[in-house]
């Protein structure tokens, strides 16, 4: 295990910001004590080398994972480059946001995803309370704080903070575009450096979002960053629960009927490879900042990055 860089995390802030591709990988953690099989799988395939960080989930839907904060750690030193912990307002108050960020922050753990987070009721912990103190906009409040070492009453912290950098989600979908808008708004408002839609599946929405951030950042002389979330789908099934089930993602009729009648033809897989293939070749067009997301299954996407 080699020691992680810590200067590496400014070098992929200027990278997000200045360079014309930067591509993050979702790690999603499993309930397990062990992550080394996982890292090993990701060590077999050679796209690692074309990614700029990682970022690692924090119990999405409400279930049961390892840390994202300790398998966070394990992924720097194990990779060499930065990983995106993902910490949500669900299931810790600000005293104990605060005091693991302050901790995090001697370890160069300073790229931070906030989420408000999945309602327990989704998961498998049916005894846990959520906690939700404020949503992931309290979460950022903290954080310009801790920068300006201070805690979120204004009071002086001792030592000198190495610096944290935030960054949030947004829906790729919704019915209402003037609610959507002001959220991007109101995150980049915060101090959002970087925001990660959930995954596109439609040209035009891509467009648009691209849009909205350039004219907020004109409007707040800031210099965020939106990452298109990319998720391959090679199922019928996967899509129906993405369309139906995700809140935030839009899966076209056009793919959907596709991928229904390859299921009754035996070809799901092969016809939605090639649909999320010219999906990602059209997106690139527009700009290419790509967060990869495959549920753990790094050989979808060497798939999709080699073609």
């Amino acid at each position: 295990m080699q020691s992680f860089d810590g200067q590496k995390i400014e070098s992929f802030i200027n990278n997000l910001q200045s360079a014309d591709k930067c591509y993050t990988y979702e790690f999603s953690a499993p309930a397990s004590f062990l992550l080394e099989d996982l890292f090993d799988a990701l060590k077999s395939h050679s796209f690692l080398n074309a990614l700029d960080a990682f970022v690692c989930t924090d119990s999405p839907l409400g279930k049961l994972r390892h840390s994202p904060i300790l398998a966070s750690l394990k992924l720097q030193n194990a990779f060499g480059i930065p990983s995106i912990a993902t910490i949500s307002m669900r299931d810790k108050n600000t005293l104990a946001l605060q005091s693991e960020l302050i901790g995090m922050n001697s370890l160069d753990l300073r790229l931070i995803l906030a989420l408000t987070g999945d309602p327990l009721r989704l998961g498998n912990q049916p005894q846990a309370k959520g906690v939700f103190e404020g949503n992931s906009r309290l979460l950022l409040k903290i954080i310009a704080a801790l920068n300006a070492n201070k805690d979120i009453n204004g009071k002086s912290l001792g030592g000198n903070a190495k610096r944290i950098y935030p960054f949030c989600v947004l829906n790729s979908y919704t019915k209402s575009k003037e609610g959507l808008y002001r959220k991007m708004r109101e995150k980049i408002q915060n101090g959002a450096l970087m925001i990660f839609t959930q995954p596109i599946y439609d040209i035009g929405v891509a467009e648009e979002l691209l849009e909205w951030c350039a004219k907020i950042n004109l409007e707040q002389g800031a210099q965020c960053v939106l990452m298109f979330g990319f998720f391959p789908i090679l199922s019928y099934k996967t899509a129906l629960f993405l369309h139906n089930k995700l809140p935030g993602v839009f899966v076209p009729k056009t793919w959907l009927d596709a991928l229904e009648v390859a299921q009754r033809q035996g070809d799901e897989k092969e016809v939605g490879l090639q649909k999320s293939k010219e999906l990602f070749q059209g997106l690139s067009v527009l700009q290419k900042r790509f967060h990869f997301m495959s549920a753990n299954k790094p050989e979808i996407i060497a798939s999709i990055l080699e073609a």
